[in-house]
């Protein structure tokens, strides 16, 4: 059993005690991602088996968590969580945060868990307190199966323990063929023209797939200026949420972001038709593309290193200098390109050409600015056909290195 989740995710283990969930957890994640019941009893009173100290740790426990999730940390809660309050509590702060949550159920024989605590050097929990554990169990089983609260959940019996393997982020990541998409910017139909002229189809789950495993990759600005954003985002999302596409965020996706998290932002540059196009939805599609925006856009990186990284994929495009940091500078430069102050009058960005001085070995892919025709400058690529403009939606096949277009149906905006 292969199981994958998101780089940024909540896992919940659920189990009766004596299942074995701190040794699954070290076995299959990081240390530092580990957020234990039992660890937080030890902190606040220095044993671990102290239950009269249970609100305090619990207490403990939830403000790691909230920390971890705030700073779109991979976490797993090593608890029993039981009972649906415990998990609520766990559910409720994923969500909070626009982080999803998945529970990782370890289902082991009443039997095998009395033997496991028998063995114990230390302390015992008890064959009364392990037989409730495990009634209690088969009621959450199916509680969890029901609960829209949780993106997902696994069951595991003790040999699926034993040979599941566990992965963090998406496989997209590592596959070796790309199919690097230029700035669609609301022009879904457009989208669909594309991805048929790549040979993808519409596969299990209503997602485009290509038969030879091939990836999209998004060079950001999905929305804004076109007739249908929200198309494009609900698909989108999707795609990165099953790890059938990889992003990297742009100028406006990163406003819509924004806009999305309560933040004051003005509507212009077709911020506002977006919006229109989202308060179209009803409340609860309206809600749920929200939380998946949040949840798998809005956390992107600010570039992509593909290829063993001979690929490198950011919306306005990058340095060979800045390839592979983090930071604010950084994201400057890939949100906006190498701006050196704006017009007065006009207030427009004055960019300085980079990818005229790039010497990098990386071929850089990116958009953000309108190009009436594709070149290579530098081992550098602008992406961006204007599609929303009246141009072009272009793609470029990695490691072909090959383009493949389609022209927009209509002008759907005048250029600013």
């Amino acid at each position: 059993m292969i199981i994958e989740y998101p780089t940024c995710a909540l896992v919940v283990l659920c189990g009766p005690s004596g299942a074995g969930k701190s040794t699954f957890a070290a076995r299959h994640f990081a240390p530092t991602q580990i957020l234990s019941s039992d660890a937080c009893r030890a902190m606040v009173s220095d044993d671990a088996a102290a239950q009269h100290v249970n609100e305090d740790a619990f207490s403990l426990l939830h403000h790691w968590l909230d920390l971890r999730l705030k700073n779109r940390r991979f976490t797993v809660v090593d608890s029993t969580a039981l009972k649906p309050g415990a998990r609520a509590g766990l559910t409720g702060a994923a969500q909070r945060h626009h982080v999803p949550c998945y529970a990782l159920l370890l289902d082991v024989p009443l039997d095998e868990c009395l033997r496991r605590d028998a063995r114990r050097p230390d302390r015992k929990v008890g064959e009364a307190v392990i037989r409730r554990h495990h009634a209690t169990f088969e009621n959450a089983k199916r509680e969890i199966a029901k609960d829209p609260a949780f993106a997902g959940h696994h069951v595991l019996s003790m040999q699926d323990m034993e040979t599941a393997q566990i992965t963090q982020g998406t496989a997209a990541s590592k596959a070796g063929t790309f199919d690097i998409i230029g700035d669609v910017h609301g022009c879904w139909t457009e989208l669909c023209s594309l991805w048929e002229a790549l040979g993808y189809s519409w596969g299990a789950g209503g997602l485009p797939r290509h038969p030879e495993g091939r990836i999209p990759v998004f060079v950001g600005d999905l929305a804004d200026r076109g007739p249908n954003s929200v198309a494009v985002l609900q698909t989108v999302t999707r795609m990165v949420a099953a790890g059938a596409a990889l992003f990297v965020p742009g100028n406006h996706d990163d406003k819509l972001f924004r806009l999305l998290k309560g933040h004051n932002v003005q509507r212009t540059h077709g911020l506002d038709a977006t919006e229109n196009q989202l308060n179209a939805l009803p409340a609860e599609a309206r809600a749920r593309l929200r939380d998946d925006i949040l949840t798998y856009l809005s956390t992107a990186p600010t570039h992509l290193i593909l290829g063993d990284g001979r690929l490198v994929v950011a919306h306005a495009g990058i340095r060979a200098d800045l390839i592979g940091q983090t930071g604010g500078r950084v994201r400057e430069f890939t949100l906006y390109g190498d701006v050196r102050g704006f017009e007065p009058g006009t207030n427009k960005p004055i960019r300085h050409d980079w990818a005229s001085e790039y010497g990098g070995a990386a071929l850089i892919a990116y958009g953000h600015t309108p190009q009436p025709e594709l070149r290579w400058v530098n081992n550098t690529v602008n992406l961006d056909g204007g599609c929303v403009f009246g141009g072009f939606l272009a793609a470029l096949r990695y490691p072909e290195r090959e383009f493949v277009t389609v022209p927009a149906l209509a002008q759907y905006a005048q250029p600013m």
